[in-house]
């Protein structure tokens, strides 16, 4: 009885979620703003979205100020569909990329949008600007010089004796290295570029010019502000060295591009060789510092302003070849799949069906478009929503891209989707690829075979949008279905109490109920590992959605690896699932949907098509380490 009593309640819970209690703000027109970046550095840009929720028709749209704030591109105006639960909801966004002028807190207030002659205002954005001061454009040799430089003979560079030419001193203990991982490379193929601050001297540095890198897409690897100073050899001599930037870049063209120089201006500080007895050198770290406080006798120091310019470095970088070049390349450079797949095989006619597609793998994912589908005639294809989830501190670039249409059937039939195809170039073959997904089959059905209790409606006379289901109705049929059940237990459990208690009896009742507890759980969706997460989905309980994931995968995956649940270190966990013999695809797919999760547990916001495709992306993971 325990057993009945627990699935009808599930069953009751899961109805009434799903269908019959409509999911927060459903249907309603919502005006909301937000940004990429809570915190950033100087001359850093920032992505600006304001989106507006379940409506289309905007009459006019005003963007808040942008005060002390340059527009670098903008407004970039995009409309597209997005379903939840059924219904098909619609959204129009206009996105700014801006780059803050000073450092200080911002606030982006008054923006607002005109709908059906009604003014409807966005919400407030926040975000910080640290100062240069907060960042690592100083640096300070003197203050590591006794913790990290052991070498006594260092100390003697601090020191500008009679007839020494300073300048060239400078020179030889002062400058900055350009690194480059390639120095022949093919368009879009991504190359590492460092640069950094060398030093022997005490001196205050603060970086004057970042490159500019024209001819690159770039992405800031590192911030150089959560970089340790370390000490390196040089040319057989300790140097301390500073990180000035470090990014990825990916060539827009081919030639030879250069890296473009940095400058740091130095404030260097010199003990003139008056001041530097035998036994106050062996004091230099704390003499210098005690300069720096203007302890030290005035006439015993030396300063120079001067500005160090790092070398420009150069890249060639090759054409992609014109021949081979296949029809659907549109720039991808890299290693990548690409898969296809549908919420729902059979749909009535006039009802919207998900249709997504992956591309992943590693390469310049930013230049990856919405594949084209050849779609079948009959069928309405609407703009897809895109979710990606990429490790940009990679090298290249990892992750994925989903691109969800929303597809409608106009008549009664089976249509089959055709192969995707996706090609791009590979730099380490040096060839070009085509790969394709597997083909997609739909098929559409009469509303009436589905339902004789309710009929479609269609709301302000748009015949493109899929029929909602009343939930009045819905509500009386979940109400005669628990009932029903309801009365189905009492009537067993009053039949059960009837019976005589025969030993047979009592001793076949564990094992009758043995079989409905634990046959093939994984069939009975509501009782599988994912069922709590599911129920969070539908609630729009991030937090509780994204813990409960992460709970679920951990788990399965350490008890397919056999270890104990100590074991928590993702770098074990991945190196045991290499010894296993896991395929780079499902260790990937673990690892972004880890990474995935840790992260939105400190992110407030909740992303219902963001978590629709993390728990796709879970189940389909599931399915395949189960299989294995």
């Amino acid at each position: 009885m325990n057993s009945i009593g627990k699935y009808i309640l599930q069953f009751a819970i899961l109805f009434f979620a799903f269908y019959v209690a409509p999911p927060s703000g459903a249907g309603q027109v919502r005006a909301v703003a937000s940004t990429d970046k809570n915190v950033v550095s100087p001359g850093e840009h920032i992505t600006v979205l304001f989106c507006v929720e379940n409506e289309t028709d905007v009459q006019q749209f005003i963007p808040p100020s942008f005060k002390d704030c340059i527009i670098v591109e903008g407004p970039i105006q995009n409309s597209g569909m997005f379903v939840v639960q059924g219904p098909v909801n619609r959204y129009v966004s206009f996105k700014y990329i801006i780059q803050p002028q000073k450092p200080g807190n911002y606030q982006l207030s008054g923006a607002f949008v005109k709908i059906s002659n009604r003014r409807l205002p966005f919400n407030p954005i926040r975000f910080h600007v640290k100062d240069s001061q907060q960042t690592n454009n100083r640096y300070d040799f003197s203050a590591h010089a006794d913790e990290t430089i052991m070498d006594q003979k260092l100390y003697s560079d601090f020191i500008v004796r009679k007839g020494e030419d300073v300048e060239s001193k400078i020179r030889q203990n002062l400058f900055i290295r350009v690194e480059a991982s390639k120095s022949h490379c093919y368009e879009g193929e991504p190359l590492i570029a460092t640069y950094t601050l060398y030093s022997r001297l005490s001196a205050d540095s603060k970086v004057s010019r970042r490159p500019s890198l024209t001819g690159f897409s770039v992405y800031d690897m590192v911030d150089p502000a959560t970089v340790t100073p370390s000490v390196e050899y040089w040319n057989g001599r300790l140097f301390n060295t500073f990180l000035i930037r470090k990014v990825q870049l990916f060539p827009l063209h081919s030639g030879v591009l250069q890296l473009d120089p940095a400058e740091v201006d130095n404030a260097v500080t010199f003990i003139t060789d008056e001041s530097s007895t035998d036994e106050r050198q062996k004091q230099l770290p704390e003499l210098l510092r005690s300069g720096e406080s203007n302890n030290l006798l005035q006439s015993g120091v030396l300063t120079r302003q001067v500005r160090t310019t790092s070398k420009p470095l150069f890249v060639t970088v090759l054409p992609l070849p014109d021949s081979a070049r296949p029809a659907s390349f549109d720039g991808a450079v890299g290693n990548f799949s690409i898969e296809a797949s549908i919420d729902k095989n059979e749909v009535t006619t006039g009802d919207a069906a998900v249709l997504k597609v992956m591309i992943k793998g590693d390469g310049n994912f930013d230049v990856i478009n919405a594949p084209k589908i050849h779609w079948p005639k009959d069928v309405d294809a609407y703009e897809p929503d895109i979710n990606e989830n990429i490790l940009r501190t990679e090298v290249p670039m990892r992750g994925y891209k989903i691109f969800s249409f929303t597809v409608v059937p106009k008549r009664v039939g089976y249509f089959s989707i055709p192969p995707v195809e996706f090609s791009f170039f590979d730099p380490q073959t040096a060839s070009y690829r085509i790969e394709q997904s597997q083909a997609i089959g739909i098929h559409s059905v009469s509303l009436i075979r589905d339902s004789k209790t309710y009929s479609p409606t269609v709301a302000d006379g748009d015949s493109t949008k899929p029929p909602v289901v009343n939930n009045y109705w819905l509500a009386v049929f979940a109400a005669v279905v628990f009932l029903c059940l309801f009365f189905c237990a009492r009537y067993i459990r009053f039949n059960r109490k009837r019976q005589p208690k025969s030993p047979e009896v009592r001793g076949s009742k564990e094992l009758i109920s043995v079989p409905f507890e634990h046959e093939n759980p994984s069939s009975v969706f509501w009782d599988g590992p994912l069922f709590r997460a599911r129920l969070m989905l539908v609630q729009r309980d991030g937090q509780g959605f994204y813990g409960e994931l992460s709970k679920v995968l951990w788990q399965k995956m350490l008890e397919k690896l056999q270890l104990t649940g100590s074991a928590s270190d993702p770098r074990d966990i991945i190196q045991r699932m290499k010894e296993k013999g896991m395929d780079d695809i499902t260790i990937m797919q673990f690892q972004l949907l880890i990474q995935q999760c840790d992260m939105a547990l400190y992110t407030p916001v909740t992303n219902e098509a963001e978590m629709q495709s993390v728990f796709d992306l879970a189940e389909d993971l599931l399915e395949s380490i189960s299989k294995k």
